[in-house]
């Protein structure tokens, strides 16, 4: 009787062969080493050296800080020597330094200094020197608005006399239009030039405007409500219309003040 040969036994779904496993994984560790050598020598040089600028470039813009630092602390010092010698009467030397800052790369000390020689010419009755130093700011693109602001009225102030109306007008425009601090000072020449320009009926409201803005001063003020009285404006408005801000402003304190104090008052009440 013939005998069957022994059959081998299936394999079980789902159970795979671990020696399949290890296959695959030693394939796909040797795929992803290649593909990292063939990444390394194309990219490689270009990822060290960018790695390389960028901590040049980090070391640069750290270096610059500290050396802009360093100068802006130098020229500090250097400004308040330059002041605290034209406050004890050493002007040419003050000179010397103004001149020195004003050939810097600062913007904002070099315009420190021109409005500083300005007002050292003026006293020197020098107006021409004055008047391009304090121009120079004006002009200047890089200077910190604010000290330009300062040079432009300066600069009005000095070559009012001598300008047509139209442009006082003209120049004080951005002062007058806006809510600047210059406002009072600004007002004033466009008033007197809307004076000069035969234009009573818009100087007048100006006036009025400049004798009731609690930011002038007080010569200003006192003028500028005079003008406004005699070209027909009621100032007696001005003084009510403060009484009635000043009011507001005091309930609106008082109010602001009630909800604080209230919790203090119960923990008053409860202590005693």
């Amino acid at each position: 009787m013939a005998t069957t040969p022994p059959t081998t036994p299936a394999r079980t779904t789902g159970s795979p062969d671990p020696r399949d496993d290890a296959f695959i994984r030693e394939v796909d560790e040797a795929y992803r080493e290649d593909e990292l050598k063939k990444f390394a020598s194309t990219w490689g040089r270009w990822i060290v050296l960018a790695a390389v600028l960028g901590v040049a470039a980090l070391g640069g813009w750290y270096w610059y800080q500290a050396d802009r630092t360093s100068r802006v602390e130098a020229l500090s010092e250097q400004f308040t020597a330059a002041l605290t010698k034209v406050e004890t009467g050493g002007s040419t030397e003050a000179l010397a330094e103004l001149e020195t800052i004003g050939q810097s790369n600062n913007p904002s000390y070099r315009s420190l200094a021109a409005i500083t020689k300005s007002g050292l010419a003026l006293q020197g009755g020098e107006l021409d020197k004055a008047v391009a130093d304090l121009k120079r700011v004006a002009d200047d693109a890089q200077a910190p608005q604010p000290l330009r602001e300062v040079a432009q009225i300066k600069l009005l102030r000095l070559q009012f006399d001598t300008l047509k109306p139209a442009e006082v007008l003209s120049r004080t425009e951005p002062f007058i239009a806006g809510d600047s601090p210059w406002f009072p000072i600004a007002g004033e020449m466009a008033a007197l030039a809307h004076l000069k320009a035969g234009a009573p009926e818009k100087a007048g409201p100006l006036f009025y405007r400049i004798a009731a803005d609690e930011r002038t001063p007080q010569s200003i003020r006192a003028r500028a409500e005079q003008m406004a009285a005699a070209l027909g404006q009621d100032v007696t408005k001005i003084a009510t219309d403060r009484e009635k801000a000043a009011k507001a402003k005091a309930d609106a304190a008082v109010a602001s003040a009630a909800p604080a104090a209230a919790p203090a008052a119960a923990a008053d009440g409860a202590a005693g």
